[in-house]
């Protein structure tokens, strides 16, 4: 795999795409913040007086109950113009940046890498919605495929939603086939007497407390995976899980770890005044962090 430096940054910087939308960002970025105080006065003025006329003729619910989406739908269209601009400069920084390094970027609308192997496994079959962002692949020399993503997985309940998984996921195609599938998920407590796949057996590392009291692993050939999961494995899997919760599946063919995470691969808040070289400064590291973790996972998992 590619591993990005300094000179990659100055060619992206100076890339024909990217250095215009470097030369004009701030520019946009104030025509955007002017047209967001614009939608959002006029939504609450709006709304204002959409409840005033209401309530003075006593129906104070009614206009309370209309003025809320008003001031809604003018904080979408708001938004909707700061979005713009930063999408104009996230897309042609990606796409430059992964064709630079011979890899390929979606944006969004693609079909997950090895996720449909492990969603079952790892977050039950009960997700209500499932997002999927930012995608970069390619193979290395040999090859084998290689992927690092955006997932955001919610489930519901009722009226009630909450988020299960938001960061990021890599996965890849191993070096060697291997047995049957190791899953690893965070420690469970009371409740790790639930296998995540009938017929696995939970796997122990005793002489390891530290990473016992942070994870579970599950088996179906419990010493393959106690071989896989070897030291530096363990460490690497324990880093990840200083930021949040980690999941992990490991199959014959495929491997997938999923680490929780803030939304990476963006330009920032279009409130601020950032030159647009900083903007790219940030999702250039981020990629640049991202493919090195991959890397360091596919040494350390096979």
């Amino acid at each position: 795999m590619i591993e990005y430096s300094e000179d990659h940054f100055r060619e992206l910087c100076r890339a024909g795409r990217v250095a215009m939308e470097i030369s004009t960002v701030e520019e946009k970025r104030r025509g955007a913040v002017r047209a967001f105080l614009l939608y959002m006065l006029g939504g609450i003025l709006l709304a204002a007086a959409i409840a005033g006329s209401l309530i003075a003729a006593d129906w104070i619910e009614f206009g309370v109950f209309l003025a809320i989406p008003v001031l809604i739908l003018a904080l979408v269209f708001a938004l909707r113009a700061l979005g713009k601009v930063g999408l104009a400069l996230k897309l042609p920084v990606l796409e430059t940046l992964a064709g630079k390094g011979g890899l390929a970027f979606l944006a969004d609308g693609f079909e997950p890498p090895v996720y449909p192997d492990a969603r079952k496994a790892l977050f039950g079959n009960w997700l209500s919605s499932q997002t999927f962002t930012d995608l970069f692949q390619g193979a290395d020399g040999e090859g084998r495929r290689f992927a690092f993503y955006e997932g955001h997985l919610m489930r519901s309940s009722g009226k009630n939603s909450h988020t299960v998984f938001q960061g990021q996921m890599y996965a890849w195609q191993r070096r060697a086939r291997g047995g049957g599938d190791i899953v690893i998920v965070p420690d469970r407590g009371i409740f790790n007497f639930f296998k995540p796949v009938s017929g696995m057996e939970r796997v122990k590392f005793e002489g390891d407390p530290d990473f016992e009291r942070k994870f579970e692993v599950y088996a179906f050939e419990p010493l393959q995976a106690q071989m896989i999961l070897d030291g530096e494995a363990r460490r690497l899997l324990l880093v990840l899980r200083r930021a949040g919760r980690v999941f992990g599946y490991v199959g014959p063919e495929d491997a997938f770890i999923a680490a929780t995470g803030k939304n990476r691969f963006e330009p920032g808040s279009m409130f601020r005044s950032i030159s647009g070289e900083q903007r790219v400064r940030a999702m250039f590291d981020e990629v640049r962090a991202s493919l090195a973790m991959l890397s360091r996972l596919r040494a350390a998992l096979g």
